[in-house]
């Protein structure tokens, strides 16, 4: 019988989530109003790629961040959905106000653009701390200024990095986004993610990511990750490598990012970085199977001939563990009660990754990307 011999391995994902949780509560980024006068200078950089429905949303946001911080530059990267020429209309070039904009130049071989955008940002930013956040994120009118106080405390991090708040506009987008926080909070030690010197434990997340200029001018962490789809983990291990600090914050009431507005996009978007995820094609099959056996297998085992304790405790346990990492990431809990079906859909996804990764290229707002 699978069940009894599956649950130990829920056992260690129960004690891995456990100490997350409690490590959670010491990187908790609050949202503070009050005004202070001794924060670091902050630049903004978003690189942007045909986001015209969410640009006039996050331009106005952006406005109003009190305190303004010292820049915010946003990257056009080549959209062909009319956010170039929204940009124009509504932005001044950079270098020009506090808020501006300008188009990156033309892409050379080998690089993804978001790495390309946020290079160029950063070669154009002065701020203390560079701040790269994405286009689809939202936020309240002092989140940038609460995240610059963290960051004037993080002086012996190299990297600051930070997961919003999740938000699905559809239950199977969510279904299929519950798998992010399930497979950071139940299988990677957040204390070894920040403090672990070796690169296998290196965790980033690209949406919202912060750097000390000085440290990113000398080491250059996206021209490191520039062919790298997931270049977020790419350049987290690269810190690592580097004998630099990670620090990684709950910022659920600073910021929350919807990502994907169609089950489509979703799926592309997770295809994309599924092989990346795992490291490669054998290990990327390697957990396809293995999410099959232990939270699949034991209910078809269970249908068949019939449930069982051990049914139960593994049942049980799953929909915890996929209750609690989804809410930590401000999630839903009661989608733990779905788990059967964020694993099916993060089948389909994971195998269609594989495909793309077997052929040699991904496909990602309408560029082609070869794999190395």
């Amino acid at each position: 019988m699978m069940a009894q011999w599956i649950l130990p391995v829920l056992l260690v994902q129960t004690v891995i989530l456990l100490a997350n949780i409690l490590h959670w509560k010491r990187r908790r980024a609050a949202l503070i109003t009050q005004r202070s006068d001794d924060l670091p200078k902050v630049s903004v950089l978003i690189p942007v790629r045909n986001e015209r429905q969410r640009l006039p949303e996050l331009v106005r946001m952006l406005q109003c961040q009190n305190p303004a911080p010292s820049e915010i530059i946003l990257c056009d990267d080549g959209s062909d959905d009319g956010s170039t020429q929204w940009l124009q209309q509504n932005l001044p070039v950079h270098p020009a106000q506090r808020i501006s904009w300008f188009p990156a130049p033309p892409k050379p071989p080998g690089w993804v653009g978001k790495n390309w955008a946020c290079h160029q940002l950063a070669q154009r930013a002065q701020g203390d701390w560079l701040l790269f956040l994405d286009a689809d994120l939202t936020m309240e009118p002092h989140s940038i200024a609460s995240l610059a106080r963290i960051l004037a405390g993080c002086d012996q991090a190299q990297l600051v990095t930070a997961i919003p708040s999740l938000q699905a506009r559809s239950l199977p987008i969510g279904l299929l986004k519950l798998m992010v926080p399930f497979s950071v909070f139940t299988l990677l030690p957040l204390t070894f993610a920040e403090k672990h010197p070796h690169p296998s434990f290196g965790f980033a997340n690209g949406q919202v990511m912060a750097f000390p200029r000085e440290y990113y001018r000398r080491f250059q962490p996206h021209y490191l990750a520039h062919y790298t789809v997931l270049e977020d983990v790419r350049i987290a291990r690269e810190v690592k490598k580097h004998g630099a600090t990670v620090r990684i914050l709950d910022a659920r009431e600073l910021f929350r990012v919807s990502m994907y507005d169609t089950v489509r996009q979703a799926v592309d978007g997770f295809s994309k970085n599924g092989v990346a995820i795992c490291g490669s094609v054998p290990s990327a099959i390697a957990v396809a199977l293995a999410l099959l056996a232990v939270y699949l297998l034991p209910i078809a085992e269970g249908v068949r001939f019939g449930f069982t304790v051990w049914h139960g405790a593994d049942y049980l346990l799953s929909i915890s563990l996929f209750a609690v990492s989804g809410w930590m990431a401000g999630l839903p809990p009661w989608y733990g009660l779905l788990y059967p079906f964020s694993i099916a859909v993060g089948e389909f996804v994971l195998w269609r990754s594989i495909v793309w990764y077997i052929r040699g290229e991904v496909w990602w707002k309408g560029r082609t990307y070869p794999l190395r």
